[in-house]
């Protein structure tokens, strides 16, 4: 009988150890070095928390999870940005996509400078046309001041340095 109890004991025992080494093999880890994962999630917002460090920041850790189990699930770079527009809308990327309403965005502030431009450039040309001549210029004109003055003034100043 002690026999018996050893021999189911072991057996106990030996299950035991099987059971434990199973559950403590553990899943392979998601490479997060992967280009393919680091383009897809450098393209994502991550409800503005994309800058943020990722050891500190629980919201781009959770990102991070979901995007790499999207990867595991066999999904594609395009599906997964697709995926996240759709149910957080253009705001889920860190930069809009270049069509539509959106390219209106990008091209705008570029054309209000080149018109700003513009219209600096015609009142420029405008103010510099309204403007009186100066009394040098017309002194050398000789309007405005008689030949007589003039010429005295010219002859007293070279006087002085002769």
């Amino acid at each position: 009988m002690k026999y018996i109890t050893s021999l189911i004991l072991l057996v106990f025992l030996l299950l035991g150890v099987i059971n434990v080494s199973a559950s403590t093999e553990t899943k392979k880890e998601f490479d997060y070095s992967n280009p393919e994962f680091r383009a897809t999630v450098d393209m994502l917002s991550m409800e503005g928390h994309g800058n943020d460090d990722l050891s500190s920041c629980s919201v781009k850790q959770l990102y991070y999870q979901e995007v790499a189990e999207m990867f595991e699930k066999g999904m594609s770079k395009q599906e997964i940005l697709d995926y996240y527009v759709e149910n957080l809308g253009v705001e889920a990327l860190q930069a809009p996509p270049k069509k539509g309403f959106n390219l209106t965005l990008w091209v705008l502030p570029f054309l209000l400078i080149l018109a700003v431009m513009i219209l600096i450039y015609f009142l420029i040309k405008k103010w510099k046309k309204n403007t009186p001549p100066l009394l040098f210029e017309t002194a050398q004109n000789g309007e405005g001041i008689d030949d007589d003055l003039y010429q005295s003034l010219i002859d007293e100043e070279r006087r002085k340095f002769l």
